[in-house]
């Protein structure tokens, strides 16, 4: 009787971690920072990585990338202020000659 409980548990606790992967939340750093820029950086790449209907990328696919987003978050939690700002900086403005396009599924860079 003791293995029941535990047949039970195990199939539910594989179906969370299974529904609970692509809940990857990339607008949720590991580390507070006050560089609004960097706000607008991580909300565009989630809004990116969520509603482009291009069918070449697959469901893990783009959580790999949200993946490597928060390794990204990891990488910059010791930076100052200033070097933060730097680095959000340079990343959004790589997006925007893609401002058009990112438009057209509802994304914006300001």
């Amino acid at each position: 009787m003791k293995k029941l409980p535990f047949l039970l548990a195990l199939p539910l606790s594989l179906l969370l971690i299974w529904c609970g992967e692509d809940r990857i939340d990339v607008t949720d750093t590991w580390f507070d920072y006050n560089v609004e820029i960097c706000d607008k950086y991580f909300k565009l790449v989630e809004c990116i990585i969520d509603n482009d209907d291009n069918q070449k990328y697959t469901k893990q696919m783009r959580i790999d990338l949200k993946n490597e987003i928060k390794q990204v978050q990891w990488e910059w939690r010791q930076l100052d202020e200033e070097e933060l700002t730097k680095k959000c900086s340079e990343e959004l403005a790589k997006f925007e000659p893609l401002e058009d396009n990112l438009n057209s599924f509802g994304c914006s860079i300001k």
